[in-house]
């Protein structure tokens, strides 16, 4: 019976999750489009050709449907449901929603792809968003004073680094957890580099090749289920 009753909470929790999250989702899609459409288009009259509108937004679609759902589908163990809705809602989802989730469910010594995991990374993830908005409040509020030390000709060569060292760092985090697993996405990301591979066509096929390489160690007793 008590089994039963922890079914049915867990199962409540899920439908609250997916009934809130497809809201604010679908909340911020149309007060994302409402803002162009309102200020360029109603207000000031500007409105691209319909012909070059259809044609940027399928040139645009053709790259980012099948990246998306490479992201999704490799995010989801670690993120959980209400994670992903909390990530694709507030954006920065690999170079700060992860990183925060995956050091959270360390720290509390649970395992991705669970309850207690989802619970945590969504508590690691909401905590990131009000520090980072904390921090945007900040960086508009002393943007002017601080502009002429930024562009300072002995600082700005370090603002270049920034995103290599910052997923250089989160990469050095997932491989040193399990050196094995990584061994098939770093060659076949070298390839990648080698050949220059477009973006949309690499990052589905770095996901797939990634899982079976990991199924496949799994199943020849390399690697070792957490």
């Amino acid at each position: 019976m008590n089994q039963e009753k922890i079914s049915h909470q867990e199962e409540l929790f899920d439908r609250h999750v997916h009934r809130l999250g497809r809201i604010t989702i679908f909340t911020c899609i149309i007060l994302a489009l409402g803002v162009p459409f309102v200020l360029v288009w109603l207000i000031f009259g500007i409105m691209p050709p319909m012909k070059n509108l259809i044609s940027g937004i399928i040139t645009v679609s053709s790259f980012m449907i099948p990246l998306s759902i490479a992201e999704i589908l490799s995010f989801y163990p670690i993120l959980g449901a209400s994670g992903l809705y909390i990530s694709y809602t507030t954006g920065n989802i690999a170079n700060l929603k992860v990183p925060c989730a995956a050091i959270a469910m360390e720290a509390a010594e649970v395992k991705p792809g669970t309850k207690e995991g989802d619970i945590i990374s969504t508590i690691a993830m909401a905590g990131s968003v009000i520090v980072s908005e904390l921090i945007l409040v900040l960086g508009v509020l002393l943007l002017v004073p601080l502009s002429g030390y930024l562009q300072n000709p002995v600082i700005k060569p370090a603002f270049d680094q920034i995103l290599p060292a910052l997923f250089g760092s989160l990469g050095a985090y997932f491989i040193l957890k399990n050196f094995k697993l990584s061994l098939i996405p770093l060659v076949f990301g070298g390839l990648v580099v080698i050949f220059t591979l477009k973006v949309e066509v690499a990052v589905p096929i770095c996901v797939l090749i990634s899982v079976l390489g990991a199924r496949l160690m799994y199943k020849k007793g390399w690697v070792k289920a957490d």
